[in-house]
C-alpha cells in the first residue's frame, strides 16, 4: 500500500478555515518540486501547504495547467531545455510552462556571477530588459504589484518601487521609464552596472503576467530567443553541472562536428585540438623546451582559460572556478625575492602544478589561443558549444 503524507491548508487571514487531506508520496514530491520553483523567487522558504494553496487558488484562474506543466518539466531541466531548443530551430510554439521554465533558468544566469568580467555581456542584459517590457505589453490589466517588484529588483531599494504603488494608472509609464533608460546607459555607458536581477523579473514576469495569449507571447519574444537561451543554457550549467545536450548513440554520426582540428604553434608552443564522440572539445597545450603536456577542457575550462590569458596583466590577479593566476607584480607576491621580473603564473584547482611563464611565452600562449578559438574549422563545434552550455 502506498505511503501517504498529510497537508493542512491554513487561510493566513483567517485561521478558522482549515482543510485537511492526505497525498500519496508521488503527490507530496510533486509538490516538493513545485515548493523550490516558488522559493526560489521569493527568497525564503515556502512551505508545502502554501505550494498546495496557491495551485489551488491559480486552478480558478485557469493558470493551474501551466504550473502543473512547469512542474513537470523541472523534474526534468536539461530534456525540457532541449525539447525547448528543438521547438525554436524548428520555428514551433513553445507553450506557456515551457516559457516559465526558459525564465527560470535565465535567473539562475543572471543571478550567478562570472569568472569572465564580461559575460553575460551588457548587450544581454539591455536584451533582456527590452524582452521585459515586451512581456508587460501583453498584459491584461494594471498590475501594481508586479511593476513594484520589477523596479524594486532594478533600483536595489524600494523607494523608486513604493512610488509605483502610489503612481495609480501612470505607474505603467514609470517602470517603461525606469526600463529604457536602463537599457540605454547599457549601450551606452562602458561602466553600466548589470543588474543580476533582470533575470529574477523575467521568470517572475513569464510566470505571473495575465497575458493575452500564449501565441502573443511567442510572437514578441521570438526576436529574443537567442539571448534568452543562451542565458538560460548558462543558468542551468551552473545550477545542474551538465550541458544541454542528448547522449549520442554509439552508431550515429558526429554531424556537424569536424573529424580533425589542425594544431596552432607559436615560438615553443603548440596547441592541439580534438572533439569526442558526445561534441565536447578538448585541447592539449604542449611546452616542448619543458617537456610539459598540460591538458584542458571541457569547454567551460577553455573559456575560462582563454579569458585568462586574454585578460591577466602585470599587477592582477585571477580567480576563477577552475584556475588561479598571478604575476610578479601582483599584490601579497611583489618584493618577494627569488622572482623573476615579468613573469606569470597559473595553477589549476586541485592539480597543485604552477606552472610559471615570461612576458614574452604569456603573450605568445594568449596568441595561441586566439588563433585556435577563431578557427573556421572549429566554429560549427564552438556555435554548438555555446547552446549547450550558453555564456560561460
Amino acid at each position: 500500500m502506498p505511503q501517504s503524507s498529510k497537508i493542512v491548508f491554513k487561510d493566513r487571514k483567517s485561521q478558522q478555515q482549515t482543510l485537511s487531506i492526505r497525498v500519496s508520496e508521488e503527490v507530496r514530491a510533486f509538490l516538493e518540486r513545485a515548493r523550490k520553483q516558488f522559493s526560489d523567487t521569493q527568497g525564503s522558504n515556502v512551505s508545502i501547504s502554501d505550494v498546495a494553496k496557491v495551485l489551488l487558488e491559480t486552478a480558478i484562474e485557469s493558470r493551474l495547467d501551466d504550473r502543473l506543466e512547469t512542474t513537470d518539466l523541472l523534474a526534468n531541466p536539461t530534456a525540457a531545455l532541449f525539447g525547448i531548443r528543438k521547438k525554436w530551430e524548428e520555428n514551433q510554439q513553445l507553450t506557456r510552462a515551457e516559457w516559465i521554465v526558459l525564465g527560470h533558468y535565465v535567473q539562475s544566469g543572471c543571478d550567478t556571477p562570472s569568472n569572465d568580467p564580461e559575460l553575460p555581456t551588457r548587450e544581454s542584459f539591455a536584451q533582456l530588459l527590452e524582452a521585459l517590457l515586451a512581456i508587460r505589453e501583453l498584459r491584461q490589466h494594471h498590475a501594481p504589484e508586479l511593476d513594484h517588484y520589477y523596479v524594486t529588483n532594478l533600483a536595489g531599494s524600494t523607494k523608486q518601487g513604493d512610488q509605483i504603488l502610489t503612481a495609480g494608472p501612470e505607474a505603467a509609464e514609470l517602470v517603461s521609464a525606469v526600463v529604457r533608460r536602463m537599457i540605454q546607459d547599457l549601450r551606452n555607458a562602458p561602466g553600466a552596472a548589470r543588474h543580476p536581477f533582470v533575470g529574477r523579473n523575467i521568470y517572475v514576469a513569464l510566470r505571473d503576467e495575465r497575458l493575452e495569449s500564449v501565441d502573443s507571447l511567442n510572437r514578441v519574444l521570438r526576436p529574443f530567443l537567442p539571448v534568452l537561451y543562451r542565458i538560460a543554457a548558462r543558468g542551468h550549467w551552473l545550477v545542474e553541472h551538465k550541458p544541454i545536450r542528448v547522449k549520442r548513440k554509439a552508431w550515429e554520426p558526429l554531424g556537424v562536428f569536424p573529424p580533425l582540428v589542425p594544431p596552432v604553434e607559436i615560438d615553443d608552443l603548440r596547441l592541439t585540438s580534438s572533439i569526442n564522440d558526445d561534441g565536447e572539445l578538448h585541447m592539449l597545450l604542449s611546452l616542448r623546451s619543458r617537456r610539459l603536456l598540460y591538458p584542458l577542457g571541457p569547454f567551460p575550462q577553455l573559456r575560462e582559460f582563454h579569458s585568462m590569458v586574454k585578460t591577466l596583466v602585470r599587477g592582477k590577479t585571477w580567480n576563477g572556478q577552475y584556475f588561479y593566476a598571478y604575476t610578479d607584480q601582483s599584490p601579497g607576491v611583489s618584493g618577494l625575492k627569488g622572482l623573476t621580473p615579468n613573469t606569470f603564473f597559473f595553477r589549476e584547482y586541485g592539480k597543485g602544478v604552477l606552472i610559471e611563464f615570461s612576458g614574452e611565452e604569456w603573450n605568445a600562449l594568449r596568441s595561441t589561443f586566439d588563433q585556435v578559438m577563431s578557427l573556421a574549422e572549429l566554429r560549427p563545434a564552438m556555435d554548438e558549444l555555446a547552446l549547450a552550455y550558453g555564456d560561460v
